[in-house]
């Protein structure tokens, strides 16, 4: 997670250093800014830590900078300052980075935007307890200590499939109105306050890898939370393009009812593991391609579609079946073949799943 920071005064300076410690120590990717004249000042007889300067009057420039680069922004300083610098760039919760204010004695730290899905609320807090300072939080979720659906998400992975519903079920709860709950995977605890399992509610949770059609009834108000724990294995001749083999993947994905937003991995063969089209492909969609030797194929126990010339090519009797599994069996022990092999004009595809862990005592809220 890459966070900059930014002061403006040399109390501020020494704050950020602070601040900077703090968040390296974590094995964060800490990027320190400095604007003013005192603050610039005391940074550049400091050997501690590496600064970067801002010319006064290009703060809300740089903040723009930083929403394109940066997963968190820190200012220390007022928090009108941080306002009116990030103003023009707020657009979406679902994108805009963590924003979270100090001021320069290191007092308070308010999370000012993207509480939630962003982490502001999280990094607030940490910085609050190693700072000894009082994290300033105002979302209502966490003031009444109440299960946060985009947290929930954000911790697991998990996509939201639609915003505006997420904010009507995270409103049903606060208001004390029955959430109900539906899993396709096991679940591990006691489920939150406010939900309720496998009983339907005016509005509901569906964890799910599955798209709407032919799912739960649709007549409810069914808010889809989609793990990304599919793998899809591929075969393919030699200079297949990207496009070639994501349509096939798009085909099948369709054809069995998968969600490609839950798609977490591309794998096959270490003889693919130059392979421009998958490799363009991953680059893409912004999932690892994972490549695996024949003895690790081998080694993946299951029923698989064998073939005798594709075990003559690769020395091994089916790649895309053994290579799905096996990336997911990277993430648990616990894995299902959910589409065997498919074959349409040189690309072979493959899925399959591992079952993702949802909720613990931890988990569970008052």
């Amino acid at each position: 997670m890459k966070i900059s920071l930014i002061c403006f005064t040399e109390h501020g300076f020494q704050t950020e250093k602070r601040i900077a410690k703090i968040l390296k120590d974590r094995e964060y990717s800490v990027c320190p800014y400095v604007m003013g004249k005192y603050a610039m000042q005391a940074a550049s007889m400091d050997h501690e830590i590496s600064f970067a300067p801002v010319k006064e009057g290009t703060l809300s420039l740089w903040a723009g900078e930083r929403f394109a680069d940066s997963e968190a922004i820190a200012f220390i300083g007022a928090c009108g300052i941080a306002v009116r610098a990030i103003a023009p760039h707020v657009r979406d919760k679902k994108t805009d980075p963590a924003v979270v204010v100090l001021d320069e004695a290191a007092q308070f730290v308010i999370p000012l935007l993207s509480g939630h899905l962003g982490g502001a609320n999280r990094l607030a807090k940490l910085l609050a307890e190693t700072l000894k300072a009082q994290a300033v939080i105002t979302t209502a979720t966490d003031v009444n200590r109440r299960f946060a659906v985009d947290v929930f998400a954000k911790d697991h992975g998990l996509v939201i499939d639609d915003m505006t519903l997420a904010k009507e079920v995270s409103a049903d709860i606060l208001s004390g109105e029955p959430v109900g709950l539906f899993c396709d995977f096991p679940v591990g605890g006691p489920v939150p306050g406010g939900l309720f399992m496998d009983t339907l509610g005016q509005r509901n949770l569906w964890i799910t890898i599955w798209k709407k059609e032919g799912g739960l009834p649709p007549q409810k108000r069914m808010l889809r939370l989609i793990p990304r724990c599919v793998a899809v294995g591929i075969g393919c001749r030699r200079g297949t393009t990207k496009e070639k083999i994501y349509g096939e993947i798009q085909k099948v994905l369709e054809e069995n009812r998968i969600d490609i937003r839950a798609v977490c991995a591309i794998s096959s063969i270490d003889l693919k593991s130059s392979e421009a089209g998958i490799i363009e492909l991953s680059r893409e969609l912004g999932i690892p391609f994972l490549a695996y030797a024949k003895d690790e194929l081998e080694r993946v126990e299951g029923n698989f579609t064998e073939s005798e010339f594709v075990k003559r090519t690769t020395g091994v009797g089916n790649v895309c079946e053994r290579a799905a599994m096996a990336a997911c069996l990277e993430t648990s022990k616990t894995a299902k073949l959910l589409v065997k092999k498919n074959a349409c004009d040189g690309v072979t595809v493959a899925a399959a799943c591992f079952f993702p862990e949802l909720f613990s005592a931890q988990e569970e809220t008052s």
